[in-house]
């Protein structure tokens, strides 16, 4: 907020965002509970500018995947996995997290990718302004430009970019060590055209980026769909 002046609203944005995307998702906590920007703003306090609704809310949940040498309609491209300082407030830079930049260059490499080529993505939002940091450091704008990105709307559902189509771990849920393969899991229906009211349409390379401790290890994987 004081580097690049994003606002509590561009936080809000965020939140009323990824609340209506759960709305949509049969598996998420907050499916057909509306929460409205009015609620999210004016909810209490928690740390100092964020309120209950910038962070999101510890779950139970499990998820699995299998990963086969056979050919299958989806593909691992990327993927990529750096860890970093533990305590963000001994990075150089706050607003930033290393690793996160660090696992997407990999990950972009390995599948002969950019961050333009990314049709949908499932980012590690469990506090909002988390979210806006990881659209610069996976190279979706510039630094300092993630609030430009929230305010126009281009990570929405129906917008260039959609981001968190799942609800996120804001709405629909963060149960922790199952989180990484619920964003892998939301990927593939998405890339499978299998996500009902919430499908991105032309959705074929997909990212999905999870972070462990306050930005201490963190990895990023892009999927494609294989064409039949």
């Amino acid at each position: 907020m004081l580097k690049y002046g994003a606002t509590t609203d561009d936080f809000a944005l965020v939140a009323l965002k990824n609340h209506e995307n759960a709305y949509l998702n049969p598996k998420a906590r907050f499916y057909k509970r509306r929460v409205t920007l009015k609620q999210i703003r004016k909810s209490p306090i928690v740390a100092s500018p964020l309120r209950l609704f910038d962070c999101s809310l510890s779950v139970n949940g499990a998820a699995a995947a299998i990963i086969t040498k056979e050919k299958a309609d989806i593909e691992i491209a990327g993927s990529g996995f750096y860890v970093d300082r533990l305590s963000a407030f001994e990075s150089e830079d706050m607003t930033t997290w290393q690793a996160t930049k660090l696992a997407a260059e990999e990950a972009y490499k390995q599948a002969g990718a950019a961050p333009d080529d990314i049709d949908v993505a499932e980012l590690h939002d469990a506090f909002t302004p988390v979210e806006i940091i990881s659209y610069e450091d996976l190279g979706f704008c510039k630094k300092g430009e993630g609030k430009n990105l929230i305010r126009k709307g281009k990570v929405s559902l129906n917008g260039e970019l959609p981001v968190n189509t799942s609800g996120g771990l804001k709405a629909k849920g963060h149960p922790i060590s199952a989180t990484g393969i619920a964003q892998i899991y939301e990927l593939v229906k998405q890339l499978r055209r299998d996500a009902g009211e919430r499908q991105v349409s032309n959705a074929n390379i997909a990212l999905a980026q999870n972070i462990g401790g306050a930005g201490s290890s963190i990895s990023v994987h892009i999927l494609k769909k294989v064409s039949s």
